[in-house]
């Protein structure tokens, strides 16, 4: 007898980590070149939001040396076909002016990087309704200063 195993997909009441297991950091680019239309896989890049509302981030800074640069969140929409910078904060109501671009500085931490505390960390939930794949960008091309986990709930 088959058994029907619920799949999950864009549903999922606590954060669901979009690099694979729990604990396991997304890969960032290192500049937008790949998010262009003249790039054949730009469809592709980055991470399936799997139709969530929420974006969970959590930055830590995987030097003891000088700040990490700034991390960028782009989003993708099937239905335009294109990347664009998500919002930080976007308040439906009253003036019609342009949102700030999600773009988050970890702060220099000069410890270990093994001995981080919870203090050390940037922790940061966005709003991607309708948004289907998003893509981390770090400005400088020192994607080896930062480490970056992300994960998307519906609730």
């Amino acid at each position: 007898m088959a058994v029907h195993r619920h799949s999950s997909w864009g549903r999922t009441r606590s954060p669901k980590n979009l690099a694979g297991p729990p604990g396991t950091e997304v890969a960032c680019l290192t500049a937008t070149d790949d998010l262009r239309l003249s790039n054949s896989a730009y469809k592709t890049v980055g991470y399936a939001t799997e139709n969530q509302r929420y974006l969970h981030l959590l930055l830590e800074d995987a030097t003891t040396g000088d700040d990490p640069a700034a991390v960028t969140v782009y989003g993708y929409c099937h239905a335009f076909e294109r990347w664009f910078e998500i919002p930080a904060s976007f308040d439906p109501i009253g003036a019609n002016s342009g949102p700030t671009a999600v773009s988050l500085d970890l702060g220099n931490v000069s410890r270990d990087v093994n001995d981080k505390v919870p203090s050390d960390r940037e922790y940061r939930t966005f709003q991607i309704l309708g948004i289907d794949r998003v893509a981390f960008v770090i400005a400088g091309g020192t994607a080896s200063h930062i480490k970056v986990f992300a994960a998307c709930s519906t609730f």
